[in-house]
């Protein structure tokens, strides 16, 4: 308690002064590289057993702009949607769905017509395709058990989950995990450790704004800085601020501020030093990437040339060539990454299924 007291005193000056005290003990052609992945999303389905009230990807919200629910990514469109990524020289592809959506009866449905036995049967199946297509998976899908985790890991080059909060005052009444009692903190940090015992690269995260304050955020960081020094397995963390959507039911009276975001980023990449990146989404700080790159950011991320942000559509993804350029205007470059990071392509986070296509793929440094 006493250190997050003492981190939430430092103003922003002091944690800028800090964060490149860490950066400068990177060897000197680290210390100004920024990555991201150029990237698709395959939204493979949006029914979900959680009514998170900050959610808009979720089917129950009413869409805007012409978007449909989908019970089930059809073979037409993922194949378009392949071809498209291809044209564009899309290295990976984030499979992401609602939490569990074979829970529901049209989705089963939709399964026994696709001749799947179970959910996870059909996302092993679309990674396999992926992967003969030298597209690298990452799957981002909810919770899911050692077993599940296990029948994916050979199939993906990384896999992800949130931590968003672990705030248990947001499932009280009012709150926005009062319906999604499914979403208790205890199974998503079980999923993240079981991620670490299998030895699979992983990004997790926190979102910030929804209800949570300044002490659960810095609790939460400490917390998967622990289970990645117990496992070893955790690429990145994303640090993202909620924005607001027409037609959720979670508004808050204050939105979460830059300075607050830009607070949090410096102290996120205080605790983690140079051992896990720090990843910002550049579609929901506009304006403000180099704020953040120098209080600590060293990663933007998925970024789409051909999808959108399933979770924030009205934010568009910013253009490469654009978010370069002001990239180097302050000596920064921006360099694409792949969905698993250098450091892992070892024998014991790399599965021969995942190396092997790792020498068909080029990546570009703008």
């Amino acid at each position: 308690m006493s250190e997050i007291n003492s981190l939430g005193s430092l103003s922003l000056l002091d944690i800028k002064k800090k964060v490149k005290q860490i950066k400068n003990q990177l060897p000197n052609e680290e210390k100004n590289i920024i990555t991201y992945s150029k990237n698709f999303t395959l939204s493979l389905s949006n029914y979900c057993q959680n009514e998170c009230g900050y959610c808009f990807y979720n089917f129950k919200v009413p869409k805007v702009d012409g978007q449909g629910n989908v019970v089930l990514l059809s073979n037409d469109h993922m194949r378009s949607l392949i071809q498209k990524a291809l044209r564009f020289g899309c290295n990976e592809a984030l499979l992401m769905s609602g939490e569990r959506p074979e829970s529901f009866k049209e989705v089963r449905n939709e399964l026994l017509n696709r001749e799947c036995r179970e959910y996870i049967e059909f996302v092993v199946d679309i990674c396999s395709y992926l992967l003969d297509l030298n597209i690298l998976p990452h799957t981002n899908i909810g919770t899911l058990s050692y077993n599940e985790l296990l029948r994916l890991k050979n199939f993906n080059a990384s896999m992800g989950l949130m931590f968003e909060s672990t705030s248990m005052r947001l499932f009280e009444k009012g709150g926005v995990h009062e319906k999604s009692l499914e979403k208790n903190p205890e199974s998503r940090i079980e999923h993240i450790k079981n991620a670490g015992r299998l030895k699979i690269p992983f990004t997790t995260g926190i979102l910030c704004g929804i209800g949570e304050n300044f002490k659960e955020r810095v609790h939460d960081l400490h917390l998967i800085k622990s289970i990645h020094e117990q496992y070893g397995h955790i690429q990145e963390v994303i640090i993202q601020n909620f924005i607001y959507k027409k037609g959720i039911s979670y508004k808050p009276k204050k939105p979460i501020s830059i300075k607050d975001m830009l607070k949090i980023t410096g102290i996120a990449r205080i605790i983690f030093e140079n051992d896990i990146a720090v990843q910002v989404p550049p579609n929901l700080i506009n304006g403000y990437e180099i704020d953040f790159i120098e209080m600590g950011a060293n990663d933007f991320g998925g970024i789409s040339p051909i999808t959108l942000d399933y979770i924030n559509p009205q934010k568009k993804w910013p253009q490469i060539d654009k978010l370069a350029k002001i990239c180097r205007k302050k000596g920064f470059q921006l360099k694409e990454r792949l969905p698993i990071y250098d450091k892992f392509i070892t024998k014991e986070f790399c599965p021969e299924n995942i190396k092997k296509r790792l020498d068909n793929i080029n990546i570009d440094v703008k």
